[in-house]
């Protein structure tokens, strides 16, 4: 595994006093988790990642992130 940036722990993304997602990284990774509200199914959930910008929200509504990313990131094609 590689080596840890951060604490081995989760970090909070916290905005208007409401957690959206948490996040934890390595020197080769960041790994993002996000709990969907209850009356929200998992089909309904859309990961839209580039090479320069992220976006994450609910089919049918805007999304709730949807940032340009300071550094490139290397990106899966196979998956969506």
């Amino acid at each position: 595994m590689a080596e840890k940036l951060a604490p081995e722990k989760r970090h909070n993304f916290v905005h208007n006093g409401q957690k959206v997602f948490e996040w934890d990284q390595t020197l080769e990774e960041v790994n993002i988790y996000i709990s969907l509200p209850p009356n929200v199914h998992c089909k309904q959930f859309y990961c839209k990642i580039q090479s320069k910008h992220v976006e994450v929200g609910i089919k049918g509504n805007p999304p709730y992130l949807n940032h340009d990313l300071t550094c490139p990131v290397k990106t899966d094609k196979g998956q969506t």
